[in-house]
């Protein structure tokens, strides 16, 4: 009971110590599909410099052109990569959560800033 919400939760681990927050230029806080993003970076790609990577260049392969598309279920989301819009729904949908669209763009700013975060 720290009087933080939604993805905010994830700032801080079970000792109280801060943790990484996920940030990014233009990322606004109490936005739905900013919130989302922070939730897949923390909970799914995690501070996993190798896996972050793969993941940010299967989300650029899809911008490029180069790939048509790319779904991953991960630990909490399920990614569903588009070339303008990304889809984040839960894997397990017992608390009924929707899915969330996002822009591909914002999702590919937050994991390019993630991944600077994380290879300190």
């Amino acid at each position: 009971s720290l009087g933080l919400v939604g993805s905010e939760m994830c700032i801080r681990d079970r000792n109280d110590n801060e943790a990484f927050v996920p940030d990014w230029p233009g990322r606004i806080v109490g936005n739905a599909g900013h919130d989302q993003i922070c939730a897949v970076l923390v909970f799914d790609v995690q501070a996993v410099p190798d896996w972050a990577g793969q993941v940010l260049a299967k989300v650029e392969d899809v911008i490029s052109g180069k790939s048509t598309g790319w779904e991953m279920a991960m630990n909490a989301h399920i990614l569903n990569v588009g070339m303008e819009v990304s889809d984040i729904s839960p894997v397990y949908d017992d608390a009924g959560d929707p899915s969330v669209q996002v822009k591909t763009q914002e999702l590919r700013a937050a994991l390019v800033a993630w991944c600077k975060q994380i290879d300190r």
